[in-house]
């Protein structure tokens, strides 16, 4: 993970370098800002601000050693493994502004879980969650230093589960329809809110809540999930003139695209570190710490991702 790092953060320094040099031209910035502050882009919390963007995201996280239990056939225990657990991360959104109170938004989001090696595979399987998002975001009040935002949306996802270890154990329980593959499709309705704060030109504040109910990856079942987080972010261009912003921040989610298909929920603490000099993009590296309940794990893992996200102003 850090041989990944390391090169991305060297990218971002000379990106950062490159355009301090031309500080002399000034034009008309398109990134939304409140007080004179710019806000972090997050993967975590959506922009509260209409504005017309293009944004992208991708990422790779791990978990540490693992034990993995096997299947109990009377006294005996088969497949247990030790190995890690990857999770991949990739999605775009476009927004389209109509007004200065209304916007349009769609996503499509790929999220992914797969063991390392056969051993992990063959214990965890592989499990993808595909599918997008549509909704409008509307504002609901704005001052000075407060945007507040709602949004309203439809979720339309698919999970695809491969178990190669809960075949063999649906086989052991007698049950007449075994299946290695198993895809799912499910469609949530959402309503969520948004703010941001800016307490001055350097510090800002931002938070997101969003609850969804609909069907569930459990077949014939419907449910709720929420998410709600904060960010707080600083922005060293207004007072020293280094087009460097950092930001840190928390989100407890049970969004099935972040704890895949066992449910419960997942904390998650990120770290956000970005350019803040340009006029039309938004450009950072976010490292996240989370867990997760995984059925195959006795143990909740913990998994550190890195991604690097991408943000265009129109």
């Amino acid at each position: 993970m850090k041989k990944l790092l390391y090169p991305i953060v060297i990218f971002l320094l000379s990106i950062t370098t490159g355009f301090s040099q031309n500080d002399t031209i000034n034009p008309i910035r398109k990134i939304p800002s409140l007080n004179g502050h710019i806000f972090q882009t997050s993967s975590n919390l959506r922009s509260s601000f209409i504005a017309t963007s293009l944004q992208a995201k991708m990422g790779a996280g791990i978990t540490s050693k693992l034990k993995i239990p096997g299947i109990m056939i009377g006294d005996n225990e088969i497949f247990a493994f030790e190995g890690q657990i990857l999770f991949v991360d990739l999605g775009v959104q476009y927004q389209q502004k109509f007004n200065s109170w209304l916007a349009f938004y769609a996503t499509f989001n790929m999220a992914g879980r797969l063991g390392t090696d056969m051993s992990t595979i063959v214990a965890d399987g592989v499990n993808t969650i595909t599918g997008g998002e549509i909704g409008w975001l509307f504002r609901i009040k704005q001052t000075k230093k407060l945007n507040l935002s709602g949004t309203a949306s439809i979720f339309n996802l698919t999970g695809n589960f491969i178990n190669v270890s809960q075949y063999f154990q649906e086989i052991i329980d007698g049950n007449p329809y075994p299946s290695v593959v198993k895809k799912v499709p499910a469609m949530s309705a959402a309503l969520g809110l948004r703010g941001a704060y800016a307490f001055n030109p350097t510090f800002g504040l931002q938070m997101q809540f969003d609850y969804a109910y609909g069907e569930s990856f459990n077949r014939g079942k419907t449910k709720g999930y929420f998410s709600g987080g904060i960010i707080g972010d600083i922005d060293f261009n207004p007072k020293y003139n280094v087009p460097i912003g950092f930001g840190i921040g928390y989100t407890i989610s049970s969004a099935p695209e972040v704890v895949m298909n066992e449910g419960g929920a997942s904390n998650l603490f990120l770290a956000k570190i970005g350019y803040t000099g340009a006029r039309d993009f938004d450009i950072g590296i976010q490292y996240t710490y989370y867990d997760v309940e995984i059925k195959s794990i006795d143990d909740t893992p913990f998994i550190s991702k890195v991604l690097l996200l991408l943000k265009f102003y129109f």
